[in-house]
C-alpha cells in the first residue's frame, strides 16, 4: 500500500484555500474600485443627497353652529391607528402585517394595505406593484375613532406590528338629530377630494396633508378656506430613499373659523320629524300619492332671505363618511340620500331595494325637480299685468275650455271645471288653467317668437332659471322646457302651456324664492345660509348682510292684486282653503299639482315608452298676508294634489316658526 505524505495534503489544501481567499479579495478589490474610482462621484453625490421636506400638521377643523349656537358639527380627537413604513419593509412584510392586522381593526387585509400606500396591492389574492400616492416618509392613518379593545391590543403588540403605532387625530362629528345634513355637508380625506375633479383642492394642493378631512359638499365646501384653519408643519431632513435623518423645525397649528347658520335646529327638526311622520298617513290615503316616500321643504325670511329650515327628505347620518372607505353596504345605506334635493334633483328614494332593481325603480318615479304647475300663475297673472295683456280690472267669463291656435289645441280646468266670471285674484283662487292659457295665447299673439324671451324675463325676475345664490355647491338653474317646445312647436304652444305650470322644472330653493320675492312687491333676496364667522376666540372674522339680488318695478296695485288672489287661496273657497282650516294667521299661498308623464325605456327593444301618470305636490306661500314675514315652499313628489300634500306640511313648518320665533314678532 502507499502511503501519501500528510505535509503535502496539507500543503494542497492550503494553496487551494490560498487562492480561494485570493479570487474572493480580487472580487472585493474590483467592486470597491468600481464603487470608489469609476463611479465614485455619483454615489457619493446620491449619499450626500438630502433635502428638507415640510410634512403637514392637520388644522383643528372649525366648528358648525345653529342660529341659537347649538353645535351641529365639530371635530374632537379620536385615538387613531396609523402606519410609518419601516425602511427595510418588503412585500411580505407589508402583507404579513395587514394580515395580522386584519381582525384588530375590523378590516379587510386588501383595504388596510391600500391605506398603508406601501406601492403594494392584494389583487385575487396575489401582491401587486402599485404606485404610491403619498411620500414613503408620511404617517398614514389606518383606521380612526379606535375603541379601548383594539387600543390596548395595538398598544400591547407594538413589537409584533413594526410600523404600527396609536395616535390622536382629529375626526369630525355631526349632531346626531340629523340637522340638515345635506345642507351642512360632509368631509372626507383630501385624497378623495382630489379625486372628485374639484377645482378648488387641485388649487390648493399644497395646503393639505393628503390624510386631512376636507369639505366635500353642502356647508362644509362652501365655507372651507374658513372652516379649515390655517395648517402648521414640521420640517424634517430627508436623504435621497425618503428616510428621515432629523428634525429642523415645527410650526403649530391654527384652529378654523366657527360658523354660525340661520337655520334654527328647532324648526328643522320639527318640520322633519313631521314630514317622517305625515308621509306614511299620506301613502295610506290613496292609490294616487301610495308612492310618496320624499319631501323638500325650504323655509325663509322674507326681508333677509335667512333660511331658517331647509329640509330634503329622507336624511342619513353623516358620520358615516368618517370611516375611511365605505363598503357596498354602507353606500347602499345612504345612496339615495345623499343630495340636496332643495336645490338640485335628487332621485327618489328606492330602499331597500340595491344595484340594478334600484336604478330600474328609480326610473319609474319623479326626482325632486317636478314639473311647477299651478304654483306657476302669479308668476303668468304679473307678466299678463306687467305687458298690459290684462289688468288688475280684467273680467272673463270661463269658457271651461280654452281653445287657441287653429283651435284644435286646448286646455281643460281641473276635472274639467267652469268658473264662471273670472278677475285675477279669483283666477289664482280657483287655480283656472283656461284664464293662464288666455294670458299665454294673448302674450304670444302681442309679442311672437320675443314672447318666450319676455316669459323668460318675468320667471327669472323671481329668481326662476337662474341660480339663487344660496351658499352652497351644485345649485340647478331648474329647467325651462318651453324653450325647447318653442323650437319644436313654436311660440304659441310653448306660450300657452307654460303660463299654467307644466314647461318649467324648478327647484324648491327656486320657488321659496319666488315667494318670497312676490311678498316683497319685487325684491329678490338671496337665500342665506350662513349668519356670521367668527375665529376660535371669539372674534368677528366675517358678518352678512341682508344682499338684494335684483327688483321688478310693477305698480302697487299689480301686486296687490296678486296678492288678494293668493290670500284667496287659504279661503273656504280657494283650493287650500282645508289644509289652513283655523290658522291664527292670514296665509298667501298658490297649490300646485303638476301632473308628469313618466317614460322608461323597454328591455327588449331600448326603446321609450309612456310607464305611467304621476300627480306633484307644489305649494308655495308666505305669511302673515299683509306683513310678510316667512316664505315656504314644499314640494311632494307623487304627493297627489298640493293642498293635500304640500299645502299640509307647509303649514306645520308656519306651525313651529310661530312656536320657536313668531311669526306677529
Amino acid at each position: 500500500m502507499v502511503k501519501l505524505d500528510i505535509s503535502e495534503t496539507v500543503k494542497r489544501r492550503l494553496n487551494t484555500l490560498m487562492l480561494i481567499i485570493f479570487l474572493v479579495f480580487s472580487l472585493i478589490l474590483i467592486r470597491l474600485a468600481d464603487v470608489q474610482i469609476v463611479n465614485g462621484t455619483q454615489y457619493t453625490q446620491q449619499a450626500n443627497q438630502k433635502a428638507n421636506v415640510k410634512v403637514t400638521i392637520p388644522a383643528m377643523r372649525g366648528n358648525i353652529y345653529d342660529d341659537k349656537g347649538t353645535l351641529i358639527a365639530y371635530s374632537k380627537g379620536t385615538f387613531t391607528a396609523v402606519f410609518k413604513e419601516p425602511s427595510t419593509m418588503t412585500k411580505n412584510g407589508f402583507l404579513d402585517l395587514a394580515t395580522k392586522l386584519a381582525p384588530v381593526l375590523g378590516m379587510d387585509p386588501a383595504e388596510i394595505l391600500n391605506q398603508m400606500d406601501c406601492g403594494w396591492a392584494l389583487k385575487n389574492g396575489t401582491m401587486a406593484r402599485v404606485p404610491r400616492q403619498t411620500s414613503k416618509f408620511l404617517e398614514k392613518d389606518l383606521k380612526y375613532d379606535l375603541n379601548e379593545k383594539q387600543i390596548a391590543y395595538l398598544s400591547e403588540h407594538l413589537t409584533e406590528l413594526p410600523g404600527i403605532d396609536v395616535s390622536t387625530k382629529p375626526i369630525r362629528v355631526y349632531d346626531k338629530k340629523q340637522v340638515a345634513v345635506q345642507a351642512v355637508g360632509y368631509v372626507r380625506k383630501f385624497g378623495v377630494a382630489q379625486q372628485s375633479d374639484i377645482s378648488y383642492y387641485k388649487d390648493n394642493k399644497n395646503s393639505y396633508n393628503p390624510d386631512q378631512m376636507v369639505g366635500l359638499d353642502g356647508i362644509e365646501f362652501s365655507y372651507e378656506k374658513y372652516l379649515q384653519g390655517k395648517n402648521g408643519y414640521k420640517t424634517y431632513e430627508v436623504t435621497s430613499d425618503q428616510q428621515i435623518l432629523r428634525q429642523l423645525n415645527q410650526v403649530e397649528p391654527q384652529q378654523g373659523d366657527n360658523l354660525y347658520l340661520t337655520l334654527d335646529d328647532r324648526v328643522q327638526l320639527d318640520s322633519r320629524d313631521f314630514i317622517h311622520s305625515f308621509l306614511p298617513k299620506l301613502r295610506a290615503s290613496g292609490q294616487q300619492t301610495a308612492n310618496a316616500r320624499t319631501a323638500y321643504a325650504v323655509a325663509m325670511e322674507v326681508k333677509t332671505g335667512k333660511i331658517v329650515a331647509m329640509i330634503s327628505y329622507p336624511e342619513y347620518d353623516p358620520n358615516i363618511w368618517t370611516k375611511n372607505t365605505l363598503d357596498s353596504n354602507d353606500y347602499n345605506q345612504i345612496e339615495y340620500s345623499i343630495l340636496n334635493g332643495t336645490i338640485r334633483s335628487a332621485p327618489y328614494d328606492v330602499r331597500p331595494l340595491t344595484g340594478q332593481a334600484a336604478l330600474d325603480e328609480v326610473g319609474k318615479h319623479p326626482s325632486s325637480m317636478v314639473p311647477t304647475g299651478s304654483a306657476i300663475k302669479p308668476a303668468t297673472e304679473m307678466m299678463g299685468m306687467g305687458e298690459q295683456i290684462i289688468s288688475p280690472y280684467d273680467g272673463w267669463q270661463d269658457p271651461g275650455s280654452y281653445h287657441y291656435g287653429k283651435g284644435t289645441d286646448s286646455v281643460h280646468n281641473d276635472n274639467n271645471e267652469n268658473y264662471g266670471f273670472l278677475t285675477p285674484q279669483k283666477a289664482l283662487e280657483k287655480s283656472s288653467n283656461t284664464y293662464m292659457a288666455r294670458i299665454g295665447d294673448l302674450t304670444e299673439q302681442k309679442y311672437k317668437q320675443q314672447s318666450i324671451a319676455i316669459m323668460q324675463r318675468y320667471h327669472r325676475a323671481f329668481g326662476l332659471g337662474i341660480k339663487t345664490g344660496v351658499d352652497l355647491p351644485y345649485e340647478s338653474r331648474g329647467i325651462q322646457d318651453f324653450l325647447t317646445m318653442n323650437q319644436t312647436y313654436g311660440p304659441l304652444a310653448a306660450m300657452v302651456q307654460a303660463a299654467f305650470g307644466q314647461q318649467t322644472h324648478y327647484t324648491v330653493m327656486q320657488l321659496a324664492q319666488y315667494a318670497a320675492t312676490l311678498a316683497n312687491n319685487g325684491t329678490r333676496m338671496q337665500p342665506q345660509l350662513v349668519d356670521h364667522i367668527v375665529d376660535s376666540k371669539g372674534n368677528l372674522v366675517r358678518g352678512f348682510k341682508p344682499v338684494v339680488q335684483s327688483k321688478l318695478n310693477e305698480p302697487d296695485i299689480y301686486w296687490n292684486t296678486i296678492r288678494e288672489g293668493m290670500g284667496l287661496v287659504v279661503s273656504s273657497g280657494g283650493t287650500a282653503g282645508g289644509a289652513f282650516v283655523g290658522f291664527p294667521y292670514q296665509v298667501a299661498a298658490k297649490t300646485g299639482t303638476s301632473d308628469q308623464d313618466i317614460y322608461v325605456k323597454s328591455q327588449n327593444s331600448n326603446q321609450w315608452y309612456k310607464y305611467s301618470s304621476v300627480s306633484n305636490g307644489v305649494f308655495i306661500s308666505y305669511a302673515p298676508l299683509n306683513n310678510p314675514k316667512l316664505a315656504v315652499a314644499v314640494v311632494v313628489p307623487e304627493g297627489g294634489f298640493g293642498a293635500g300634500s304640500a299645502a299640509v306640511i307647509a303649514r306645520h313648518i308656519y306651525e313651529s316658526y310661530d312656536k320657536y320665533i313668531g311669526l306677529a314678532k
